[in-house]
C-alpha cells in the first residue's frame, strides 16, 4: 500500500485517498479499536465523578439537589459541544471520504472557531443571570445557595467543556483516537485528585464537587494545541477563521440529530426536577441526582463512547460508497450495543443496593427510594442505548430528518407528555414510570426505520456492483 504523507495529502485525488485506514482496513479491527478508545475516553470522564457523588452524597441532600441541578449546566454545554463536534465530525469524515481534503480541513478550522464564539456567548449570558436560571432548572430556596454556588463555576468553564467535546470527535476523525483517550485520562485523574484535596484538607463540599466536574469536562480542550501545532492534515489556516455560513448551516444541521437528544435531555431534566421537587421533595430530586449524575450518565457515557467511535466509520465508508462496509459497521455497532448494556443493566439490578449505598451518604431515607428509582430508571436502557445508536447512523450520513425525528421522539412525543399524563394519575411515581414506558415506543419507531435502511443499503450496493461493471466492459 502507497504511504500517503500528511503534507501531500490536499494534492490527492479520492481513489488514493481510499487508502486510509477507514475505507480499508478490516471493519472489524477498526470498529473495536476506535469504540474501546473511545469508551476508555468516556469512562475516564465518569470515573471523577464516582469520587464526586460519594462526597457529595456525605453532605445531605440539599447539597445533592443543589449539586444535581447546577449539573444542568454541564448537560447544556455537551449539547453544544455534541451539535458543533458531531455535526463538522459527519461532515469532515464525508469530505475526506469524497477526496476534498482543503473542505475537510476548513470546515474543521470553522468550525472550532464557531464552537468559541458561541459557548462564549451563551456563558456571558449564564454567569450574569445564573440566580433565576438556576430557579429554571428546578431548585426551590433550600437548594438554591448551592445550585447557585455550582453553577458559577460552571459557566465559567463552558467554554472549555464545548471545546473538549469538539476536539475530542476531531482527534477520532484524524485517527487519533488514543490522544482523545488520554485527554480524557488526564483529566480524569486531575479532577479526582484536586476534589480529594478541596474536601479532605480544605473542607470544601460543593466548590469542591464544581471544581472535579470542570476539570474533568474542559481538560480536553488542550488538544487544541495538537491540531494548531502538529501536522495533520486537519490543521486549520488563518484564512479557515473566516466561517462561511454555507457551511456552518450543513455542520449544524448535520450535528442537529444529536444535539437534540442532549437538547431534549436537558429539557426533561429540567421538567423532572421541577416535578419531582414539587410531587416529593428534596429526597426525590436527590434520587435523580443520583440517578443523572451519577448512575445512568455512566451508562450513557458508555453508549456516547459507542456512538462518537463508530460515526467516523459510517460517514468515511458512505462518502467513499462503500456501502457493504456501512452496513457490516452498524449491524456489528447494534449487536455490540444491545449485548453490552444487557450485560450492565443485568449488574445494575444486582448491584443495586450496593452501588446506591455508595452516593447516599447513609441516609436511610434516600437510599431507599435510590435503590426503588434506579430500576425504574434503568429498566429499558439497552433500548434507549440502540435509539441513540440508531439516530447517530442516520446523523453520519446526513440524513438529518430521520436522525432527528428519532431523537426527540423518545422526549418531545413521548417522554415529556407521558410525565405529566402519568403524574396526575400516579403522583411523583408516574414521573419515574414514564421512562421506561417511552423508551420502549420510541425504540419500536427507530427500528423501523433502521430496518428499512437496511434495505436501502442493499440497494446502493448493487447498484455500485453495476456501475463496476459496466466500466469494465
Amino acid at each position: 500500500m502507497k504511504k500517503i504523507d500528511v503534507q501531500e495529502q490536499s494534492t490527492i485525488d479520492a481513489k488514493t485517498l481510499e487508502e486510509r485506514e477507514l475505507g480499508t482496513k478490516n471493519i472489524k479491527s477498526l470498529f473495536y479499536r476506535y469504540i474501546f478508545l473511545a469508551i476508555l475516553g468516556n469512562i475516564f470522564l465518569a470515573a471523577p465523578s464516582f469520587v464526586d457523588g460519594n462526597i457529595v452524597g456525605q453532605l445531605g441532600t440539599k447539597e445533592m439537589a443543589g449539586v444535581g441541578i447546577g449539573y444542568t449546566v454541564q448537560v447544556l454545554s455537551r449539547a453544544i459541544g455534541v451539535l458543533i463536534g458531531v455535526g463538522a465530525g459527519a461532515v469532515v469524515a464525508l469530505r475526506l471520504g469524497a477526496g476534498k481534503i482543503d473542505e475537510a480541513r476548513s470546515i474543521t478550522g470553522q468550525s472550532i472557531w464557531f464552537g468559541v464564539i458561541l459557548s462564549t456567548v451563551i456563558a456571558i449570558f449564564g454567569y450574569i443571570y445564573n440566580e433565576p436560571l438556576m430557579r429554571f432548572f428546578g431548585a426551590n430556596d433550600a437548594a438554591l445557595p448551592y445550585a447557585m454556588q455550582f453553577g458559577n463555576h460552571a459557566w465559567v468553564f463552558f467554554p472549555f467543556q464545548v471545546l473538549a467535546v469538539i476536539l475530542s470527535v476531531f482527534a477520532i476523525l484524524d485517527e487519533r483516537p488514543g490522544l482523545s483517550t488520554l485527554s480524557w485520562f488526564a483529566g480524569a485523574i486531575l479532577a479526582a485528585t484536586v476534589e480529594l484535596i478541596l474536601y479532605h484538607n480544605f473542607q470544601y463540599g460543593v466548590v469542591a464537587s464544581a471544581w472535579s466536574n470542570n476539570i474533568s469536562t474542559s481538560f480536553p480542550s488542550l488538544l487544541i494545541f495538537y491540531f494548531l501545532f502538529s501536522k495533520t492534515s486537519l490543521k486549520p489556516k488563518l484564512k479557515d477563521l473566516r466561517m462561511k455560513l454555507s457551511n456552518m448551516i450543513e455542520v449544524n444541521a448535520t450535528g442537529f440529530a444529536s444535539f437534540s437528544i442532549s437538547l431534549t435531555m436537558f429539557i426533561s431534566i429540567i421538567v423532572i426536577n421541577n416535578l419531582l421537587a414539587s410531587l416529593g421533595g428534596e429526597l426525590h430530586v436527590s434520587a435523580f441526582t443520583i440517578q443523572n449524575g451519577y448512575i445512568t450518565n455512566f451508562l450513557v457515557l458508555l453508549i456516547m463512547g459507542i456512538t462518537t467511535g463508530i460515526q467516523p466509520l459510517i460517514s468515511y465508508n458512505y462518502g467513499a460508497r462503500l456501502y457493504n462496509r456501512v452496513r457490516e459497521a452498524t449491524l456489528l455497532g447494534i449487536k455490540f450495543t444491545f449485548i453490552m448494556t444487557i450485560f450492565f443493566t443485568v449488574l445494575l439490578f444486582f448491584f443495586t443496593d450496593s452501588i446506591v449505598s455508595f452516593f447516599t451518604g447513609g441516609d436511610a431515607d434516600l437510599q431507599d427510594i435510590g435503590v426503588w428509582s434506579t430500576r425504574v430508571f434503568n429498566l429499558t436502557f439497552p433500548l434507549a442505548a440502540i435509539i441513540l445508536l440508531i439516530s447517530c447512523y442516520f446523523e453520519a450520513i446526513e440524513q438529518n430528518i430521520k436522525a432527528t425525528f428519532i431523537a426527540i421522539g423518545r422526549s418531545f412525543l413521548f417522554a415529556i407528555p407521558l410525565f405529566y399524563i402519568l403524574s396526575s394519575f400516579l403522583g411523583v411515581n408516574g414521573v419515574w414510570y414514564s421512562i421506561p414506558i417511552a423508551d420502549v415506543l420510541a425504540f419500536i419507531v427507530a427500528v423501523v426505520f433502521m430496518y428499512r435502511e437496511f434495505h436501502r443499503l442493499r440497494n446502493l450496493n448493487e447498484n455500485e456492483k453495476y456501475k463496476d461493471v459496466q466500466k469494465i466492459i
